[in-house]
């Protein structure tokens, strides 16, 4: 394979590691929600609104951004 094909090869592999680790915590995240251990309304409080508004406009934009490298392989 080419060196250029390789380093396309590493990068689609760190960003599938990306996307499983994050898929493992937010799973996480939603069973302690559902259980009831972990309380998601403080984030809908006007002290963390914007912050949360931007967090999720990231992900969104790196789940863009990691699915647009994917197709290309």
């Amino acid at each position: 394979m080419s060196r250029k094909g390789q380093g396309f090869s590493r990068l689609v592999a760190v960003i599938g590691g990306f996307l499983i680790l994050a898929g493992i915590i937010l799973l996480g995240v939603a069973v302690l929600a559902t259980l009831g251990y972990l309380n998601v309304g403080i984030f809908l409080e006007n002290k963390y609104l914007s912050m949360f508004a931007i967090a999720m406009v990231i992900v969104g934009l790196l789940d863009t951004f990691t699915a647009v490298v994917i197709a290309r392989w």
